[in-house]
Parts: C-alpha cells; sequence; structure tokens
C-alpha cells in the first residue's frame, strides 16, 4: 500500500466514520468474546436482562426453531447489595465473590437444544457492571461482563468470556 495518499480530512473523519458505521449495525445481535469462542459457538440475536428475586441475570439469546436458545447466560445474587426495592441505579458486582454459605456470588450458564447441558466452572475472576437495573418489562440495560474460569480438568478451565451489552427487560 505504499504511496497511498490520505486527505487531511479523512483522516480526521474517519474515526467519527467507524464509529457510525459500529452503531449502524444495531446494538441486537453479535457474537460473545474470549477463548471459549474457540470452543463454542457464542453468537447471539437479542440480549434480555432481567432482576429477579434478588438475581440479576443478563442472557443472550438466539431464536431455535419455535422456542430459543440461552447462548450464554450471566448471573449474579445482588439482593444484599440493593439499599432499597426501589434501587434502579448501577452495579458494579464481583462474579467471583465467596458469599457467606461458601458459594460464589455469580455464575454462568447454557441452555441449548440438542447439546448436553454442562455446567462452567467456577470463576476465578469476573465482572458484572450495568448502568441501570430493570425494572419494567422493555427497559433498556447497557453494561458489560468479564468472566475467567479456574484451572483445572474441565474443558473450559482457564478460558475467558467477556462482552458489552445492550439489553432488554423481557
Amino acid at each position: 500500500m505504499e504511496g497511498l495518499q490520505v486527505s487531511a480530512s479523512f483522516r480526521l473523519i474517519a474515526p467519527v466514520l467507524f464509529a457510525l458505521a459500529a452503531t449502524a449495525c444495531g446494538d441486537e445481535g453479535g457474537k460473545l468474546e474470549g477463548s471459549v469462542t474457540e470452543l463454542l459457538d457464542l453468537r447471539y440475536q437479542r440480549t434480555e436482562a432481567a432482576l429477579a428475586e434478588g438475581t440479576l441475570a443478563v442472557s443472550f439469546v438466539k431464536t431455535q426453531g419455535s422456542g430459543q436458545d440461552v447462548v450464554l447466560k450471566v448471573s449474579a445474587r445482588v439482593a444484599d447489595m440493593l439499599p432499597d426495592n426501589e434501587y434502579a441505579g448501577s452495579l458494579d458486582i464481583d462474579l467471583a465473590e465467596a458469599l457467606e454459605d461458601g458459594s460464589q456470588r455469580g455464575s454462568v450458564d447454557r441452555s441449548v437444544l440438542d447439546e448436553p447441558v454442562r455446567p462452567f466452572p467456577q470463576l476465578v475472576r469476573g465482572n458484572l457492571f450495568v448502568k441501570s437495573l430493570p425494572k419494567n418489562p422493555g427497559d433498556r440495560v447497557s453494561g458489560e461482563f468479564n468472566v475467567t474460569f479456574t484451572n483445572g480438568t474441565d474443558v473450559y478451565s482457564g478460558r475467558t468470556i467477556f462482552s458489552r451489552f445492550e439489553a432488554t427487560a423481557p
């Protein structure tokens, strides 16, 4: 590409054009990232976020016939983190935090048709951040998550999954 000249004005607007192109694709659908993608198809069509019974769950969903596959669900027990039932602000959650009962605050699950249910290992580290909590159907929730599974003999041991998301409350 020697000799290719780019005008100064294009160099100034190129980042803006790139950002517009990235957002023009919409906030629905995509593919989760990380080393687990070498083993699993982590493409999804939409993202849902729900807060029920003290648990916040972000699900990455794909239509499968008349049903749906939950490609990945990141859940966190947050009841003790909420100042009251009306709280709808942001939360920054340490998914690997050990709770009093010895379990972890967060978990990662998958439920896909024609695939055996296989639990993911515990987390050595993980974070789930949401800018707001879903309170009503249709509420939009944006955030990001990242997880690293503990080392061990499981196929997912030591691997990672991460993504930013825009979710809708069902």
